[in-house]
């Protein structure tokens, strides 16, 4: 993950935070795991975005 675009991973942990919502009725847990894996992911994008932004 390196060399990947900040952009991409803000836009996969949108992605999985909705997949999370919609399995909500089904399975709370995993609600709950993809949830924190979107929110880690988009604190990881944030803070590449930053980094690279900054120098």
């Amino acid at each position: 993950m390196d060399y990947s675009n900040p952009v991409v991973i803000l836009f996969a942990s949108i992605l999985v935070t909705v997949m999370g919502l919609k399995v909500k009725n089904d399975c709370y847990y995993c609600f709950i795991g993809l949830f924190f894996i979107g929110l880690i992911l988009f604190i990881f994008g944030i803070i590449k975005f930053w980094k690279r932004r900054n120098g």
